[in-house]
């Protein structure tokens, strides 16, 4: 048994020993079978069933919670291996029994829908019912729904493929003048390295290797967005986007707004490689120097003590609610600090509705670590509000508000160590850490977006691509977005080949908006406006009750308008005139 530290999370908050962890598993087991026998007749036992189905849930929830951590502590203890399986093996059971729910909720009517909702009481699932049934009019027959879902595999294959082909069959070579042999790991930090043949062997030999299995990869691109398309088609929508894009019930103009707004701010971007380029004394600009940083103020030591204070003065314009749920984390053992062997690499936070908001860090002692555990605790914080503030089946927030609470935490911050800065070195160091994420989650995200709507529309009419189309697209927005101050270099046409989020089809443009309007949520925070602070809170608090473009609006950022867009473009130009200004 691990003994528990200031240091660890406490994993005995779930269960308290491992009989407790099993008579939990036990009684799933009983729910499994007692969903089984129900699912005979859902429409008649249509409240039980329901009860019965969400107890089964959240119980799972709590069980991942605690065997995931407890694999993750130690990733080569075979007991965590275990309980770790036989946790997903329940959840598998439970999603294959559950599995003709859906399918039968939607062979309502609505009317149907309604008299059982007022028949069995069932008021308090009503919103949950909604967003199920509101697909109706997208699925098919019962007969063509499980003919299609007996076919579901085909649609994966092109993203298992390329994962094994990328994670395991890919060999990359040595980097002679690094001494270490190239990865995907380690190909972020090698590109980074102060010594220019290091960063460009890499780069080079990278794309070299990514060559050997072009064509292969632009066939799975290929036919993933033709299944996807083939899809929409089927489930009566008008293209691949919008049946992606329904799930959130976002409109396909804030994915064209978001396009919009950041090729209009393109020259912004442009200048600030230009900035860089004078600055770091290069004649010329290549694809493998634009993530050489401007200044290294990060390897100034931050124990976890340290960072801790820098957190808590920092967030002080979150007000002294959010601050005292950071303290809880940091006093009642929701974290796992330090890195140890065997240890899960990383960082996250995760937990359940009936846990803590676990964080797992692997804290090494600088500015860069303290960034991340206020982004964790960003997640750990909306959680923790989303769980205490609603019913079970309204406490998950989605994937397109997720990264919001998160990044809001380190813009504020950012915008206290900018303050407090004490030399022009530290401020040109946060200032662009601040652009670095900027035009890593805004500009490159976008520019993904844009390649993944291009791909899709010339597929939807009737075009097929191939490796040399794929390159070409890219390589064109790649122009575009990078300006020239920067090389495009012939061989980032392919870099469209080693992003796995197009496998996740039309997930990137989250990224960007969930950044910008996490900009505008600060901005608002930060002018110390006690009406903006108590919107974002409550959007905190909302979880999954309301869909994310309300509640995003609600907390007081409209991500539908452009204008929201221009707002977060206008505090990056201010960065670029800033840090224009301290490197003259």
């Amino acid at each position: 048994m691990r003994k528990i530290q200031h240091y660890n999370w406490d994993l005995s908050k779930i269960y308290k020993t491992e009989t407790e962890f099993e008579e939990e598993i036990q009684y799933v087991r009983e729910l499994n079978e007692k969903l089984k026998a129900l699912g005979e007749d859902i429409k008649g036992n249509f409240k039980s069933y329901l009860e019965t189905m969400t107890d089964a849930r959240r119980r799972i929830y709590k069980l991942r919670t605690y065997s995931h951590r407890k694999h993750d502590e130690d990733t080569r203890q075979t007991h965590g291996q275990k309980i770790s399986m036989t946790v997903e093996n329940l959840a598998n059971d439970y999603d294959t029994i559950t599995s003709n729910f859906r399918p039968s909720l939607l062979s309502l009517s609505k009317e149907e829908l309604e008299k059982l909702i007022e028949d069995y009481d069932l008021e308090n699932y009503r919103k949950y019912l909604d967003k199920i049934f509101r697909y109706k009019e997208h699925t098919l027959t019962a007969g063509e729904e499980k003919i299609l879902g007996s076919l579901s595999f085909l649609q994966g294959a092109p993203a298992d493929a390329y994962n094994l082909l990328m994670n395991s069959d890919i060999e990359f070579p040595f980097i002679e003048s690094a001494g270490v042999k190239l990865s995907h790991a380690n190909y972020v930090n090698l590109i980074k390295n102060k010594d220019e043949e290091v960063r460009k062997e890499t780069f080079i030999k990278y794309y070299e290797t990514l060559k050997g299995v072009d064509n292969t990869i632009s066939s799975l691109q290929f036919n993933n967005v033709k299944g996807l398309a083939a899809e929409a088609k089927l489930r009566n929508f008008n293209s691949a986007r919008e049946m992606e894009l329904f799930k959130d019930d976002v409109e396909e103009i804030v994915y064209d707004n978001m396009i919009e707004a950041v090729r209009e701010n393109l020259p912004h971007l442009h200048r600030y490689y230009e900035i860089k380029k004078k600055y770091l004394g290069l004649e010329k600009q290549h694809m493998y120097d634009i993530y050489l940083p401007l200044a290294t103020e990060e390897d100034k030591k931050i124990t976890y003590d340290e960072g801790k204070e820098i957190i808590l003065k920092g967030l002080t314009p979150l007000g002294d609610e959010y601050l005292e749920i950071i303290k809880e984390a940091f006093d009642n053992n929701w974290i796992d600090v330090y890195p140890q062997p065997g240890k899960r690499p990383g960082a996250y936070s995760s937990g359940s509705y009936d846990t803590e908001p676990y964080i797992l860090m692997n804290y090494t002692d600088n500015l860069d670590s303290v960034f991340t555990l206020a982004h964790e605790l960003g997640h750990s914080v909306h959680s923790y509000y989303s769980r205490k503030n609603n019913d079970f089946l309204y406490s998950g927030y989605t994937i397109f508000v997720a990264e919001v609470a998160s990044t809001t935490n380190e813009l504020i911050l950012l915008d206290y160590l900018m303050k407090n800065a004490t030399s022009d070195g530290e401020k040109i160091y946060l200032i662009d850490f601040y652009i670095d994420n900027f035009k890593g989650t805004v500009f490159r995200q976008t520019m993904f977006a844009e390649f993944e709507k291009l791909t899709h529309e010339s597929v939807e009419n009737g075009q097929v691509l191939t490796l040399d189309d794929f390159n070409k697209i890219f390589y064109k927005l790649n122009q575009d977005y990078f300006g020239e101050a920067v090389i495009s270099d012939e061989d980032i046409q392919l870099e469209w080949a080693k992003i796995p989020h197009f496998y996740s089809n039309f997930y990137v443009y989250k990224y960007a908006t969930g950044f910008s309007t996490a900009v505008k949520l600060a901005k608002n925070i930060l002018e110390g406006d006690q009406e903006a602070l108590e919107k974002y809170i409550n959007f905190l608090k909302d979880g999954g009750n309301n869909f994310p473009l309300d509640q995003l609006k609600a907390a007081g950022a409209d991500i539908s308008k452009k204008e929201t867009i221009n707002e977060a473009m206008e505090v990056f130009k201010g960065l670029v005139d800033e840090l224009e200004e301290l490197t003259k």
